[in-house]
């Protein structure tokens, strides 16, 4: 796992490579993705989606392209109509892995992320206020507030609280807010892992 900051995040999780709302934050150092399978982009905001960096992703990668709509647009110019996906509510399949996208609670449209495969499964939260999750994940990658006005660590429990993790990891969050969450967690949960990633230093998390 490699966190990008904001909610950008790289996760390779049985033997997939996993890119969410990665902006600008690669800074050039697109090409040097060597495997990359889907990228997914939960809303239009400059600190989760970037034109140029989108289009550098796919070039060096041809990745599979998962989209809330506003990005969509953007991206069908560049890349091919097997390669992007539209994210609406529901379940699709994207090469090999299950995505399940619900409409999430922000300023302007969000979608929320599950990916899963046969033995793993994974919640990528975006910078969204709290919604109803009928489902569970493995793995959650939650926001906890700074500098979205709708995360917030209350709110990112009651996330955890319906996806039933086994592990949690704090994104798009002040360092005070991370902490905010893992006491919560502590209190509510305290069976379930946690982590506040460091930027740019990469991290493996193991869970059963």
């Amino acid at each position: 796992m490699l966190y990008l900051g904001y909610s950008g995040i790289l996760v390779g999780i049985g033997g997939k490579y996993i890119l969410f709302d990665p902006a600008d934050m690669l800074r050039g150092a697109e090409e040097s993705l060597k495997k990359l399978d889907v990228v997914l982009y939960t809303h239009g905001h400059y600190d989760h989606f970037h034109l140029d960096s989108a289009k550098s992703i796919f070039k060096a990668t041809n990745a599979f392209f998962v989209a809330e709509k506003s990005v969509y647009e953007e991206i069908r110019e560049f890349i091919p109509d097997e390669r992007r996906f539209l994210a609406k509510v529901g379940e699709f399949r994207v090469g090999e892995l299950n995505v399940k996208a619900v409409e999430g609670l922000h300023v302007g449209r969000i979608m929320l992320y599950r990916l899963s495969s046969d033995t793993w499964s994974l919640f990528h939260g975006g910078d969204s206020d709290y919604v109803p999750l009928r489902f569970e994940a493995d793995v959650a990658l939650l926001p906890t507030g700074k500098p979205s006005p709708t995360a917030s660590p209350e709110a990112a429990l009651k996330m955890a609280l319906d996806l039933k993790p086994k592990v949690v990891i704090a994104i798009h969050g002040s360092d005070s807010q991370h902490k905010t969450l893992q006491k919560l967690l502590s209190e509510k949960m305290p069976e379930v892992k946690f982590l506040a990633p460091e930027k740019m230093a990469p991290t493996k998390i193991a869970f059963k």
